[in-house]
């Protein structure tokens, strides 16, 4: 995907956003070179709960870099 969207889609800046304590998800975004940009506390309401948010992100020249 992130192929693609560097590619064909054009795009400069892909950006990446899990609930903090989802572990697995964060690692996906971290192997796939992606940086930890934010981290929102409980900014949002879900099922009930205040949740936490994590944002990452990569640019088109991180993204060639690791190529």
């Amino acid at each position: 995907m992130l192929d693609w969207a560097f590619g064909p889609g054009g795009l400069h800046r892909v950006v990446g956003r899990t609930e903090a304590r989802n572990v697995a998800s964060s690692r996906v975004l971290e192997k796939l070179g992606m940086r930890l940009e934010a981290q929102l506390v409980e900014n949002a309401w879900v099922k009930g709960e205040w949740q936490s948010e994590l944002d990452y992100a990569i640019l088109e020249r991180e993204w060639s870099s690791l190529s």
